[in-house]
């Protein structure tokens, strides 16, 4: 059953996945692991298993509830309102910073939008999930 809650800590978790992964701001997995310190590397390996494991989940979670006519419909509606944000001179592309921020955001949009669809589909066509259906 999807609730609001649900939504949004669906929706973080994928958020936190992908920002985690890399982001400009230098606190990222991918900062991390570049770092001159050889130290803690069984943890690094550990958090890279973890973060591999999630996007992993999140993209196959995403082909199977969207495909690729889902997929090409989220991404095209994204790319239109970034487009739009731009022509409306409400997002500069010009600065290499916005630019990442806002693929890693359109990337955390359809893992997101994934990896909830299938909740959203049963919930929309009245379908029953067979952790609702109650035993006689």
């Amino acid at each position: 059953m999807m609730t609001t809650a649900g939504f949004i800590v669906r929706m973080l978790l994928t958020l936190l996945t992908v920002f985690g992964t890399y982001n400009p701001s230098g606190y990222s997995y991918w900062h991390w692991i570049r770092m001159e310190d050889a130290g803690d590397w069984t943890l690094k390996l550990f958090a890279g298993t973890l973060i591999v494991f999630l996007l992993y989940t999140h993209i196959l979670a995403t082909w199977r509830s969207m495909k690729l006519i889902g997929v090409s419909m989220v991404v095209i509606s994204y790319l239109t309102a970034v487009w739009t944000l731009w022509d409306h001179d409400l997002l500069d592309l010009n600065d290499p910073t916005t630019v990442t921020l806002t693929l890693l955001s359109g990337v955390t949009v359809v893992l997101g939008l994934g990896f909830l669809w299938s909740l959203v589909r049963y919930r929309l066509s009245g379908q029953v999930d067979s952790q609702n259906v109650i035993p006689p």
